[in-house]
């Protein structure tokens, strides 16, 4: 076989087998964190967390399974920091909706007039909110402005057309705008991820599963805020390069967050991440976890540039065995000299997520009053059926990406 041939050959051979990257932590990570979350709880919580630790470590990965079936999953497991560095971005879910969410009226005469609300109104105490069709700027009371929202357009969110009743939101409107015939929400805002905003979210319905003393909606949850904990850890899960796509670096987010666990977690990390501890203000606490993951991401990219740079080329990528598969992906060696240079960081954050998660579990608990958990000795929980996971091994057999973002 000439040269040029052989060469062609064995990069179809390469190509063919090279690993996709996993879902964010990895199925891996994203169990080892779950299940080692569980030995940082209290006493009084344990019976129920520990009878069913095999179940918050298989359900660990549902979000995973579950954006490739539901479109509006892919943004609950990132937030592009970057993308904000010079606007204003609300920590209330409703107004940074608003914020950067449009409304497009048309008219009869079939013309467009495209409505939002000027960023940094929701950054300042005043009473109006400043929306502009782009000519004009009006002041509109945020009172009633988050109403309408919460009332007609973000239940459209989850329609794709999202189609809203014209009547709704023409109190929006100046006297200038006149004869619409409909009117529809785009979207400028999830695209760029809303992590934080799920963290809360998830977070209060553990507390009212606590308060009702529902154990199966108690585990399902905790399952779910793991995840979403765990995904906020993760400095690619933070920034809008977040597979090394504008840097020429593709396929350095399965590296950074599944390969490094997957070949050194279980030999090299220390787990004892100490005892859960009570977060007081949990919005707080996850807007702080994203920013952290922001200000390593330029780290974890440029480190993986330089390392790259000088690193023998012949030796960075190698066939492996991998989930029982033989793999083209980054040697165990350059992945070793990898983890040193950042001295440690994905141990760092994956302990980190470890006592992130525990202590939300916890925290969630005493806001519900610490309610008795004992369940009478009968603490197994059942899985809330989700159609979604469940069409997850359907669309994959099928060769489907599903929803979301193309690093996986």
């Amino acid at each position: 076989m000439k040269p040029f041939f052989t060469v062609i050959f064995i990069g179809l051979i390469c190509v063919s087998f090279i690993v996709p990257a996993e879902d964010d932590w990895g199925f891996f990570g994203h169990r080892r964190i779950n299940r080692l979350a569980v030995f940082t709880l209290p006493e009084e919580m344990l019976p129920l967390y520990k009878s069913n630790i095999d179940f918050l470590t298989e359900h660990a990965v549902d979000p995973d399974k579950r954006r490739y079936a539901f479109r509006l999953e892919a943004p609950r497991h990132f937030l592009d920091m970057d993308r904000y560095a010079n606007v204003c971005l609300s920590r209330d879910f409703n107004e940074a909706f608003l914020s950067f969410a449009e409304i497009e009226f048309v008219t009869n005469e079939a013309d467009t007039i495209k409505i939002h609300s000027i960023d940094s109104s929701w950054c300042n105490h005043l009473p109006d909110a400043s929306l502009t069709d782009g000519n004009q700027i009006w002041d509109f009371p945020k009172s009633s402005l988050k109403r309408i929202f919460s009332r007609f357009v973000l239940p459209q969110y989850y329609d794709s057309d999202y189609k809203i009743p014209v009547d709704s939101l023409l109190p929006l409107l100046t006297d200038e705008h006149t004869g619409v015939k409909s009117v529809r929400l785009v979207d400028h805002f999830t695209e760029h991820g809303i992590v934080p905003y799920i963290i809360e979210q998830q977070y209060y319905r553990l507390v009212k599963a606590f308060k009702n003393q529902d154990k199966d909606a108690i585990i399902n949850i905790s399952a779910d805020l793991g995840h979403y904990i765990a995904d906020a850890h993760v400095p690619l899960h933070a920034c809008s390069n977040y597979n090394g796509q504008k840097t020429d670096q593709y396929g350095i987010h399965a590296f950074w967050e599944s390969r490094i666990p997957e070949l050194f977690a279980d030999k090299d990390y220390d787990y004892l991440v100490g005892k859960a501890t009570y977060i007081r203000d949990v919005r707080e606490f996850a807007w702080q976890t994203i920013h952290e993951s922001g200000a390593l991401a330029d780290t974890v990219l440029s480190i993986e540039a330089e390392l790259k740079a000088t690193y023998p080329k012949e030796q960075q990528m190698c066939f492996d065995q991998r989930l029982g598969q033989s793999v083209w992906i980054q040697c165990q060696d350059f992945a070793f000299a990898y983890q040193e240079a950042m001295n440690g960081m994905v141990e760092r954050r994956m302990r980190q997520a470890i006592h992130s998660i525990g202590s939300l579990w916890y925290s969630a608990w005493v806001e519900a009053g610490s309610p008795d958990i004992n369940f009478s000795n009968n603490f197994k929980a059942v899985w809330k059926v989700d159609s979604t996971v469940i069409k997850y091994d359907q669309i994959k057999a099928a060769g489907g990406k599903g929803y979301g973002r193309p690093h996986d």
